[in-house]
């Protein structure tokens, strides 16, 4: 079952979604999917874009703003596999150009994104803290 993100007002007082682009290199983003699918289903504001041995920055880059003409005037929130890498640039570019309106996060893990999967009335810039502070918390050592 496709779960959807519960719609937020805008400053204008206008319904939008907080769409998930995951972006990664090899399978990363689709291995997220996979997964997700198995814990808690494949929601249907989440997007998962890879860039792969068969094909190039530009094929991603391409990818992307096609995704984004979809999307449309929504806020996204952007998780890359790596800090700096090339998904990461070009996520990053696409937030430099869109302040307030897209925000990356890096280096999340399975939990963080089974609650990214889970509705969330919480802000873009909400989303981004609790994904990344789940991550933190979520990293243990057994046994201890």
């Amino acid at each position: 079952m496709m779960k959807t993100n519960p719609s937020l007002k805008n400053t204008k007082g206008e319904e939008e979604m907080i769409n998930i682009i995951v972006m990664g290199h090899g399978g990363y983003a689709e291995g997220i999917k996979n997964n997700l699918r198995m814990l808690s289903g494949e929601p249907e504001y989440m997007h998962f874009l890879d860039l792969t041995p068969e094909s190039d920055l530009n094929t991603l880059e391409t990818n992307l703003n096609t995704l984004l003409e979809k999307i449309g005037d929504q806020d996204v929130l952007f998780s890359c596999d790596l800090f700096g890498a090339s998904p990461f640039r070009v996520a990053a570019m696409k937030c430099m150009a869109n302040p307030g309106r897209y925000m990356l996060v890096t280096g999340l893990n399975t939990m963080a994104y089974v609650e990214l999967s889970m509705p969330s009335e919480l802000s873009l810039e909400g989303l981004a803290k609790r994904s990344v502070e789940t991550t933190k918390d979520s990293v243990k050592r057994f046994p201890e």
